[in-house]
Formats: C-alpha cells, sequence, structure tokens
C-alpha cells in the first residue's frame, strides 16, 4: 500500500521536528498550499499556521513558518492581516533579538500593511514593547511601510539608543523615510556618523549620501556638512572599502573643500579599490579641485579594458550633474573613443545627458 500524504496539520506539526528531511518535506508541502488556486486551502493553511506561531511550544517552528509566510503568501487575504500581525508579534516576543528569523518577521508584518489600512499605533506600541526581539522587528517594519509611516519617525528616533539589534534596524528604516522627512533625519544621521562605529556607522553613511544624492538631483541645496568634515576625513582612512566610498563621497557632496579634504581625496585616488579611487576622483571634482588628477584616473579607469575599473568609473560618474562632468568633457571625449563596445556608448551617454 501507497504511503499516505500526510495533511496540512501533519505537515505543521512536522515543523518542529528535529528531522531537517521531515521539515523540508512538510514546508514543501505547506507551500504548495499557500500557492493552491482554491482559495479556501490558501486561506486554511495561512490559519493553521498562524495559530502555530501563538504556541509558546512550537518556538521551533517559528522561523521555518515566517520565512514560508514571507516568501509564499501573497496576497495575504485582508481579513487575516490582523490576526497575522498579532501572530507574528507574539511568536517574536519569544524569540532571542539576534534571531535571523527577526528579519523574515519584519518583512511579513511590511507585507500586511502593504495589503491593508492596518493601524499605525501598533507599529508604535511594538516600538515600546519590553521585548527586544518585537522592538526589532516595529523598527524594521516603520521604514518599509514608506511615507505612510512618517508620523513614526520621532518614536524611531529614540530607537537608535536602543540596544544594538533594535538601534540598527531603527537606522535602517530612518535611512528609508529620510527622504520623506529630510528635516527630522539629516540631524540624526549627521549624529550617527559622528558617534557610530563599524556597521551602523556604514548605514549612516550610505544613507545620507543616498539623501544628499536625491537632493541634488532635485536641484536643492546640500545640508551643512562642516561639522562632519573631521568625521569623514577619518572614516575615509577606514580598513573597509565601502566606508571609505562612502565617505570620500560625502566629502565631495558637501562641498567640503578644505586642504586636507583635497589632499584625502587626492590620496585615495590610488585607493586599492577601484570604487574607491572613481569616487574620489568625482568628489574631486564637486569640491572645485584642479580637474587634472582626477580626469586622468577617469580616463584611466574608463579604458582599462578591466571591467571592475571602467564599471568603478561609470558608477562614480552615474547621475553626476552636467556641471561637474563639464570640467573634463574633453577626457571624456577622449575615453569614449579610445574605449570599447559597451564602455564607449555609456560614456557617450553620459556626455549626452
Amino acid at each position: 500500500m501507497a504511503n499516505r500524504a500526510p495533511s496540512l496539520d501533519e505537515s505543521v506539526s512536522r515543523l518542529s521536528s528535529s528531522d531537517p528531511r521531515g521539515v523540508s518535506e512538510a514546508l514543501e508541502t505547506l507551500g504548495d498550499a499557500l500557492c493552491a488556486e482554491d482559495h479556501q486551502v490558501r486561506e486554511r493553511v495561512a490559519r493553521l499556521l498562524l495559530k502555530e506561531l501563538e504556541r509558546p511550544e512550537a518556538t521551533k517552528a517559528y522561523a521555518p513558518i515566517l520565512h514560508l509566510l514571507q516568501t509564499t503568501w501573497w496576497p495575504p487575504p485582508v481579513s487575516l492581516t490582523q490576526p497575522a500581525m498579532v501572530a507574528v508579534l507574539s511568536a517574536v516576543s519569544r524569540l532571542d533579538a539576534e534571531a535571523p528569523a527577526l528579519d523574515d518577521a519584519a518583512l511579513l508584518v511590511a507585507n500586511l500593511y502593504r495589503m491593508a489600512p492596518l493601524p499605525l499605533s501598533a507599529l508604535e506600541q511594538a516600538l515600546g514593547h519590553e521585548q527586544a526581539s518585537v522592538r526589532r522587528v516595529a523598527a524594521g517594519v516603520v521604514g518599509r511601510v514608506g511615507e505612510s509611516a512618517v508620523s513614526l519617525l520621532p518614536r524611531l528616533l529614540t530607537a537608535l539608543e536602543d540596544v544594538e539589534p533594535v538601534a540598527g534596524a531603527a537606522l535602517e528604516s530612518l535611512g528609508s523615510l529620510a527622504p520623506a522627512a529630510p528635516r527630522l533625519a539629516v540631524p540624526a544621521l549627521v549624529d550617527q556618523v559622528g558617534r557610530a562605529e563599524g556597521t551602523r556607522q556604514y548605514l549612516a553613511l550610505m544613507s545620507l549620501r543616498s539623501l544628499l544624492e536625491d537632493d541634488r538631483r532635485e536641484g536643492q541645496a546640500a545640508p551643512e556638512l562642516a561639522a562632519l568634515e573631521p568625521v569623514l576625513l577619518k572614516s575615509a582612512e577606514d580598513s573597509q572599502a565601502p566606508i571609505r566610498l562612502e565617505s570620500v563621497s560625502l566629502l565631495g557632496l558637501g562641498r567640503l573643500s578644505s586642504l586636507a579634504t583635497v589632499a584625502t581625496l587626492r590620496r585615495h585616488l590610488l585607493d586599492e579599490s577601484p570604487r574607491v579611487a572613481a569616487s574620489a576622483a568625482v568628489a574631486l571634482l564637486r569640491v572645485g579641485a584642479p580637474p587634472q588628477e582626477a580626469a586622468t584616473l577617469l580616463s584611466t579607469l574608463l579604458t582599462s579594458e578591466d571591467s571592475e575599473k571602467d564599471m568603478a568609473a561609470l558608477t562614480a560618474l552615474e547621475g553626476v550633474e552636467s556641471a561637474t562632468l563639464g570640467r573634463i568633457r574633453d577626457s571624456l571625449e577622449q575615453a569614449a573613443n579610445k574605449a570599447k563596445g559597451l564602455v564607449a556608448e555609456a560614456i557617450r551617454e553620459l556626455l549626452l545627458a
């Protein structure tokens, strides 16, 4: 007699098993059910999974359930969005604040907010929850909800002083919401750049740089960053290339043209990372330094026939304002004549922008 296929209830119970194969098979069965054409089947399996998330003794099943719902359950029916949010927050309150499953939880709750007009008060309450794991999820959701959650930005700023997993999630959300509320966001990001280290400093640098680039594209004046110059000069010497990249970019976007800044940018034309070197060249052009060195470096990268180097230069030049490109127009035209294929085409497109 052939083996009977496990029921949905049995598959849910197997998610707590210590047998990896059993868990994998259960996830496949439940994933198929979540994608079934019959909406009643989809709703039934979703309700079973949400019920499991509310069982304190089912903590081993939380991670696979959250991942399954986050990746497979779309669109969630409006009728289940509120119960789903309650179930997810209930589950994460029993997890450690460092648990990887919290990223899936934040994405899942954000999907629920995209599907239905859930109250922002629920997120505000979660930001003040006694469990750091819940605060981390809420902080991660706020930025993903988008502009409709801007009213929570003041509350989010207080989460920057929370324990690291919460503060990191809050910083990511701050970066996402910054374009919608720059007056609140810029001072907070500047503060984080000055005080944070490692990953948090990188996130703050990246978010601030992205915001300034958006402002520049829209013709808005850059905020005053002179007070941040010493910090940027220090972080420009970081051992991590991504931090150096963001730092030299901000020195240029902030039009910080002191002798120390120009010297730092010139030195980074020789950076071991082509991306940092190219960004330093663009920054030199933006701060008004003589263009010869920057032009030479960018031309060398663009005509190197090394994909890493020419892409570094093209990426750094992408979106640069026409007045800045105009300072090295002759060099770019010569590079377009020397370069080959798609690189040459990309340079010509830059010149036409």
